[in-house]
């Protein structure tokens, strides 16, 4: 017996045909939700894009809480609420996993490990399915972590253990760090030439560097590997979710602690790093003005606003200058008075 290679549930409601008008819209979220204010604000607006339509929970490695979670707290929100779990290529061509997904006014892509998105969902019958949700029935599409990762028009997606700062800023080429890709995955509107990264700020036994330097580092080789000076990154502290509507206007949503919710938009200022080689560190300086980033601080009500159409205008938050004068040592971030 051939084992399907592919769990679903429906944790409320029936899926079938709605009424629904879904709004496209984006929903990137730092990855450690938390169940506090910030959430349930984000969770909020996101359904409302909706319009009370089925929401489809997509994620690799079993079933989890989350449409569980949105039956619990937003029942009034939706019609159904499913996740499916998607383990091979083989299932990735299932023709009633397409059926789940293609049926969707709203999705939720998981955390857990983009290298299993990668590995199982692209270039299958899922990526297309996933493509026709977002740019023909444009349904809302909300991704944390891993689910934000794989929603970048550029990608990391390891196959092992994730580069750190240090690593990719002391050597570019550091070996954590060949899975860096173009996408012909996700095509996702407003994220185009962008690179995305989660878990800015997180620090524990697990994890001792933040990831800033990472996302500086990541965006270098972007740079680089593409040869285009136009490429942009948005990285997330564990708890900001970063809320764009149909216009590509964002706002960032948080728990208005003031700590650990800022969503960081980066574009390049034009000149590439001045020294990006193999076992070298990296310096990209332009007098300390490598990188232009826009940080928003995270609020129950939405804050900020920056607009990705141009990646200029913006309010509410500040900018900042991020640049190396020489690897990690060297890595910093100064405000622009």
């Amino acid at each position: 017996m051939v084992r399907r290679e592919f769990d679903y549930i429906r944790e409320c409601g029936k899926v079938n045909s709605t009424s629904a008008k879904p709004v496209f819209s984006i929903l990137l979220i730092g990855g450690a939700e938390g169940g506090k204010s910030g959430e349930e604000a984000a969770t909020e607006w996101f359904l409302n894009k909706a319009d009370r339509g089925n929401y489809l929970v997509l994620r690799s490695g079993g079933i989890g809480r989350q449409a569980d979670w949105i039956c619990d707290h937003y029942r009034d929100l939706i019609t159904s609420s499913a996740e499916l779990s998607i383990d091979s290529r083989e299932a990735a061509n299932d023709p009633k996993v397409i059926e789940y997904i293609r049926e969707a006014d709203a999705l939720f892509i998981a955390g857990g490990d983009q290298n299993a998105y990668e590995d199982y969902w692209e270039g299958s019958a899922v990526e297309d399915a996933i493509n026709f949700l977002i740019n023909e029935k444009k349904v809302p599409v909300a991704g944390t972590s891993a689910g934000m990762a794989i929603l970048g028009d550029y990608y990391y997606a390891p196959s092992h253990r994730g580069v750190q700062s240090s690593e990719i800023l002391n050597d570019p080429f550091h070996h954590n760090t060949k899975d860096i890709y173009r996408s012909d995955f996700i095509k996702v509107p407003f994220l185009k030439n962008v690179i995305t990264d989660t878990h800015l700020d997180r620090i524990n036994k697990n994890h001792s560097e933040t990831r800033y330097g990472r996302l500086f580092g990541l965006l270098a080789r972007v740079v680089h590997d593409s040869n285009q000076l136009s490429v942009f990154a948005i990285g997330l502290e564990e708890g900001a979710f970063v809320a764009i509507d149909e216009k590509g206007i964002a706002k960032v949503f948080g728990n208005g602690s003031g700590k650990g919710e800022d969503a960081y938009f980066l574009k390049t200022n034009g000149i590439v790093p001045e020294q990006i080689k193999h076992n070298l560190p990296l310096v990209w300086n332009n007098n300390g003005k490598a990188v232009k980033a826009y940080k928003i601080a995270g609020t129950p009500a939405g804050s900020g606003q920056f607009d990705l159409n141009n990646w200029s205008t913006a309010s509410g938050g500040t900018w900042e200058y991020w640049f190396t004068n020489g690897g990690n040592s060297g890595f910093k971030r100064n405000p622009i008075n």
